[in-house]
């Protein structure tokens, strides 16, 4: 009986001595971690926008930006860009900055980096989007008279995709709509639709040509084009790759504007056409793009 009971009383003490062990090292480990450094540094910038060059590297985004550590002090040496956005409009991105101290902590920071200089990949066209039917298997290349200088990484003409619903049909003369689009290294994609004509070949000694002095140009929102100051000449056969001297007189050619909206960004088309004869007639666009 007396065993029975100094052994009950045995349990008890050890209970009530691991209870107190337990709760003496919750207490000892919650201390330790609120004494413990669980703060990073502390990262300023002593501008909020940092305006750079085209050709801007991590150590250009990293100038005037400081990194202090309430317990090590300056760690600013441990600054790295850790992040750059794509464009996101006005030749601005996002750049996130991050530091470290001695316990691994990490703090990040961003701010707006805006490009000196910058705008968009432009696009410029030599000759229309015009082609004439090929009746062969003869590889033609839709973008051979189409270029793209960016900025930042210079020529990108090869580089644009031709985005189109069917297939542009070589064979058969008619009008194909497409887009056409490109991205340079830090996201900034443009593109604009345009209408590729197939003449018939057969035809082409009757057929008149309207060439232009462009064949894609750019204008701001508001600022309305003359179309007809780019009417060049119109000849009677010879296509676009020929240099005859124009025969037809230009005021007999047929302007369409109405498609371009000045006040709205984005690409449209003007339309010009001639007829020669009574069942001739000859057709090519000018690419207009607005931007803001």
């Amino acid at each position: 009986m007396n065993i029975n009971i100094n052994m009950r009383k045995l349990r008890i003490a050890c209970l009530i001595i691991f209870g107190v062990a337990l709760a003496a090292s919750l207490i000892f480990w919650f201390t330790q971690i609120r004494r413990g450094d669980r703060v990073g540094p502390v990262i300023r910038m002593d501008q909020e926008e940092l305006s750079v060059d085209l050709d801007a590297t991590d150590e250009d985004f990293l100038k005037g930006v400081k990194a202090v550590d309430d317990r090590d002090g300056d760690v600013t040496s441990s600054l790295v860009v850790e992040n750059v956005s794509t464009f996101l409009g006005g030749g601005r991105r996002l750049v996130v900055y991050a530091a470290v101290d001695s316990h691994n902590n990490v703090s990040r920071a961003n701010r707006i980096v805006k490009y000196k200089g910058y705008s968009s990949p432009e696009f410029t066209l030599e000759k229309p989007l015009c082609f004439e039917s090929t009746g062969s298997t003869e590889d033609v290349n839709l973008l051979e008279n189409l270029t793209v200088e960016d900025k930042i990484d210079g020529d990108l003409s090869n580089q644009v995709k031709v985005i189109a619903n069917s297939t542009v049909d070589l064979y058969t003369p008619g009008n194909y709509p497409i887009r056409l689009q490109v991205s340079n290294s830090a996201g900034d994609t443009v593109s604009f639709s345009a209408t590729v004509q197939v003449y018939d070949r057969e035809n082409v000694s009757e057929t008149p040509f309207i060439h232009l002095t462009d064949y894609l140009v750019y204008t701001k929102v508001g600022k309305k084009l003359d179309a007809r100051d780019y009417i060049s000449k119109v000849c009677l056969g010879g296509d676009y790759d020929s240099d005859v001297p124009g025969d037809i007189d230009t005021s007999r050619v047929e302007v369409d504007d109405s498609e371009v909206d000045y006040d709205k960004a984005g690409s449209y088309e003007i339309t010009y056409s001639v007829k020669q004869g009574k069942s001739r007639t000859g057709t090519v666009r000018l690419i207009v793009i607005v931007t803001e």
